[in-house]
This record gives C-alpha cells, structure tokens and sequence, in this order.
C-alpha cells in the first residue's frame, strides 16, 4: 500500500470537484425553506439496531456537494436527526478531500457524486458498507439494483459497495416556449430521436425583430456520449479509450448541430462552455439539453418547459447514464455506527419523500411514491411535463476510472478545435487518446 503522504501529494495533483458543464455531475433542484412542510406518510424505514445505552458524539460529515445538501443542511441532516438520533450532532466539512485530510480533519460520513468516489479510494478512506447495514439490519431491497451495479462497479474489486446512494441526476431538453411562439414552430415532444431534434434546431435557429435565437445546444458533448455509456478512461489499464467508433458517433452528432446556420460556437471554448445564461438569462436559446436546472430556473423570467430526453434510434428512450450522489462511513472513522445512523437517516423512506416532493430531487427508492409525488410541493414545477423526467431510461455507464475528470478536459478541449473546422473528426480524437494517456502517466508518477 503506498503510504498516506504519497497519495495525498498524488491527488493534490487530480481534480476533486465536478463541475456542472464537464461531467454528468450535475447541479441540483430545490425551493429554499428554513424547514421540513409536512409531506404525505410514508411507512417508517428500516430500524437501526436497539439504540439504548448511546452516548452522545460529534460526528465530521465531509460534504462534497455543497449545492445538493448544502443548501438544504438542516432540512435534511439536522433535523431528522435531532429528531430520531438526539446523541448525534454532525460537523459540516467542506473543501478540497485532499487537504482536509493533509490537516488531520478527522471524516466519519462523506457525501458526493459517485464520480468522485476515486479520490476518496486514493486516500484510502472509501470502505465497505455492507457489514454495516446487515448490523443494523437496512436492505438494498428497497434500492434500484441498477443504480448498486453502478456504485459496486466504482470499487476496486468491483464487488464492494463503498456507499449509499440518495440522489439521481437526470437529464431533459429544456425549451424555451416564446420563442417556439415568436417563430411559429410546434413545441418539442417526448419520443423524439436526435435526427427529430436536428430538423427542429433548424426551425427555430433564426433572427427576428432584430435578435438572434439560437436552436440547441447541450451542457457539453460528454452529455450526449453518456446514453452510450461510454467513458473516456478503461479502468482497469487507466488507459484512454476515446479513440472509437461511438465517440466518433457523438462528435459527428453534435457537428450536426454546431453546422446548423446560426446556431454555432463563437470559437472553440464557447463549444463546450455551458449555455445556462443563454437559456434562463438571455433568453436566446430555444432547446437545452441538460441536468437538473430547476433553481436556476425558479428564479428565471423566462417562459420554459421540458420534454423527454432525445435518443439514438439503436438506444430508444435512453437519456443519459445513472448518475448518482452517495453517502458512506468513512474507514477511519471512530464512531461507524453512529455514523451509519447519519447514513439510515439520510436515506430513510420519510426524508426521500420529502426529498422528492418539496427539493425536486428524483430517489433512488424503488417506491412508486417517489416518482408519483415528484415536486408536488413546488408550486414553480405547476403545470410543468415534469413526469418527462422518468420516461428515459438511464444506461449503466462503463467504469469510471479516477482519471476521468482529467481526461473530460482534454477530450473537450479536442472537440472544440473539431467543431470549429480546425481538425477533422478522427485527428480530434487520436490527438485526445494520446494526450490524455500523457496526462495519466504524469499524474500516476
């Protein structure tokens, strides 16, 4: 085993955070409230084991997504936990994993994107969950298996399951209504195909009265690669693996878009740069495919909604990847069962409702309910195709190496010299295969 030191000064040298345009890591949903409205009933969650004779404890929770819990701390953590576990009291830890750990921060609990899991097995803080929930007696029964597959597969031996996850990402075409209006052109629909989305981006990319609309653009060209599943990094050699006929599929796709008259890039930073402002603020974007926008869009004056995701006519209704953020006990920690109590809290039946109907957050809980009373709470998601959201499936993505952040950057920074006719198709993607694999050799040494 390489030595603490040695893993820290490697990971210093990796990238800790996801940002929203780079990865299917996206941003969340929510409405802020200072506490939990009552959410209909839900039967209680599985008991933790005989809680007599617990003494009180202060718990590290290390909060990797400081938008998607952060926001809503008390809501979710705080207060149930008050509630059911008084014993407990938690510390919110936030910044950079590696440097938390350098100045000898003490973690029981993590919180992040599963996609960030790497780092934390670098530093040899991920651990198996398994025995603690057998001790406390809550099944994966009553989670998507899929979604487990996903998370096992992340661990070294693909087999352990190093977290719990409790909140899926989605992705959905976002269109703007007065512009569809403005240009006379029928609204998107659920069921279309990406040649369907290509004949409608050339409608509506178009001027008039003086200001220019663009048709489509995606938070990044990694988003419309996920529904394959594909990654940009083989795990298991921590080589490149972008060099193929689907990353080729996806480049040449999203070419199609960039070449429709008046719906290009400025150059070739603004290919890939996210198009958020353009569609909430500016409002000069007329599809938008992307994750979970709904704070950005609560707050926006712009007349919007959503319908399903567009797909490739070999993947019908595949939208994007499972996607999820997770929770697990740290192997240092020194109270793991108090700590799991955070974890059975988190992802008790009661809070997950509350999750989906009052922060718009879709569940990992095979309960029906979880769709069904999904943003019911929200009155801005009123009147809104929200239950487009669960018509796309979402595929197992590849295992994710922990180079994979690193390798995104490359391969969209190749991918917008392409789109910009500075290369073509097959030099992007050769010149990104050796480029990245130069990165991880650097990095791995």
């Amino acid at each position: 085993m390489i030595g603490m030191n040695k893993r820290l000064t490697k990971l210093g040298l990796l990238s800790t955070a996801i940002s929203c345009g780079l990865t299917a890591a996206g941003c969340s949903s929510g409405d802020t409230a200072s506490s939990r409205p009552p959410s209909a009933e839900v039967p209680k969650s599985t008991a933790s084991k005989p809680t007599e004779n617990l003494q009180p404890v202060t718990l590290n929770v290390f909060n990797g997504r400081s938008s998607e819990v952060g926001n809503y701390w008390d809501q979710l953590l705080t207060e149930p936990l008050k509630k059911k576990y008084p014993h407990i009291t938690i510390n919110q830890i936030k910044g950079d994993i590696t440097k938390v750990v350098a100045e000898g921060t003490p973690i029981d609990v993590y919180i992040m994107a599963h996609v960030d899991l790497g780092n934390f097995i670098q530093l040899d803080l991920a651990d198996d969950i398994e025995p603690l929930m057998k001790t406390h007696n809550m099944s994966l029964s009553r989670f998507d298996p899929n979604v487990i597959q996903t998370l096992r597969a992340i661990s070294p031996d693909g087999k352990k399951l190093l977290g719990i996850p409790f909140y899926l990402q989605f992705t959905t075409l976002y269109y703007n209504k007065d512009i569809f209006d403005i240009l006379g052109v029928p609204y998107p629909k659920d069921g279309m195909t990406w040649d369907d989305t290509i004949q409608l981006a050339k409608k509506v990319s178009a001027t008039h009265d003086g200001k220019a609309y663009l048709g489509f653009k995606a938070d990044q060209a990694q988003r419309m690669a996920d529904p394959l599943g594909i990654t940009s990094v083989d795990p298991k050699t921590n080589k490149a693996s972008v060099n193929n006929d689907k990353y080729k599929k996806v480049f040449q796709l999203t070419q199609q878009f960039f070449s429709i008259p008046g719906n290009g890039a400025k150059d070739e930073k603004d290919v890939n740069a996210g198009p958020v402002n353009l569609f909430a603020k500016d409002k000069a974007l007329a599809m938008y495919f992307g994750v979970n926008r709904f704070p950005t869009l609560q707050k926006a004056d712009v007349n919007w909604d959503i319908a399903q995701s567009p797909y490739y006519p070999d993947k019908p209704n595949y939208g994007g990847i499972i996607d999820s953020f997770m929770a697990g006990v740290s192997k240092t920690s020194k109270h793991k069962d108090d700590a799991f109590r955070v974890l059975e809290v988190f992802t008790s039946d009661e809070n997950q409702l509350y999750s989906s109907r009052a922060l718009g957050y879709v569940s990992p809980l095979l309960d029906k309910r979880m769709q069904e009373q999904f943003g019911a709470e929200l009155d801005f998601l009123k009147g809104k195709n929200v239950q487009a959201i669960f018509k796309s499936k979402n595929a197992i993505p590849d295992p994710m190496s922990i180079y994979r952040n690193d390798s995104l950057t490359i391969l969209l920074e190749e991918h917008g010299k392409y789109i910009m006719g500075q290369q073509d198709v097959n030099t992007a993607l050769k010149t990104a295969e050796e480029r990245i694999n130069k990165k991880i050799e650097s990095l791995a040494h």
